[in-house]
């Protein structure tokens, strides 16, 4: 059952992720900074997000450190800040101001593909492991309180969080450039 549930988590993933890489194809550094709204997320922080959620859920289930870290993106996206810099090492984007949102700089299409591609190498690897008796294992919540929840739950939510936010980015991409890009 933890392959079948592993094979489908990558498989799910996997259609996600060619939807999401058609929905970047093509933009420009303006499309990847267009708020469509004062509060609005734009495409470039959506998908650093979503890619650092999924770095985040999976690392903290494998107890490792972040990609993000670990194999330099931080300094890839020009994020070198501590302390009062809220673009230190842990940020994910949860919590944000808008004022923060706003002055996030995304770097190019193809930097934040190969992030994303860097974050699936380590969740491909790690749902590979997994046995029947780690689904319920305990792992950190997302809540980040002391809680714990079951393997499986926190593969569930990063998956939906996963989705969600590449939903947007492709509506997004449909308001910026129009319709026909599918």
């Amino acid at each position: 059952m933890a392959i079948q549930a592993a094979e489908m988590a990558k498989a799910m993933l996997d259609r996600n992720e060619k939807i999401l890489f058609k929905a970047l194809d093509g933009l420009n550094n303006e499309d990847l900074h267009t708020r469509l709204g004062p509060d609005s997320n734009p495409i470039g922080w959506l998908m650093w997000h979503l890619s650092r959620v999924q770095d985040n859920n999976f690392s903290a289930m494998e107890g490792k450190e972040h990609a993000w870290v670990t194999e330099g993106w931080m300094d890839r996206f020009g994020w070198r800040g501590e302390g009062s810099d809220p673009r230190w090492p842990e940020q994910r984007g949860h919590g944000q101001t808008s004022d923060q949102v706003a002055e996030f700089e995304s770097p190019d299409v193809e930097t934040l593909m190969n992030y994303y591609r860097a974050v699936r190498t380590h969740t491909n690897a790690f749902l590979d492991t997994l046995t029947e008796a780690d689904m319920d294992r305990p792992v950190p919540s997302i809540a980040a309180d002391g809680s714990t929840v079951p393997l499986h739950e926190r593969i569930e939510q990063c998956l939906l969080e996963t989705m969600q936010h590449s939903g947007q980015v492709a509506f997004l991409r449909g308001l910026i450039v129009g319709k026909g890009w599918w």
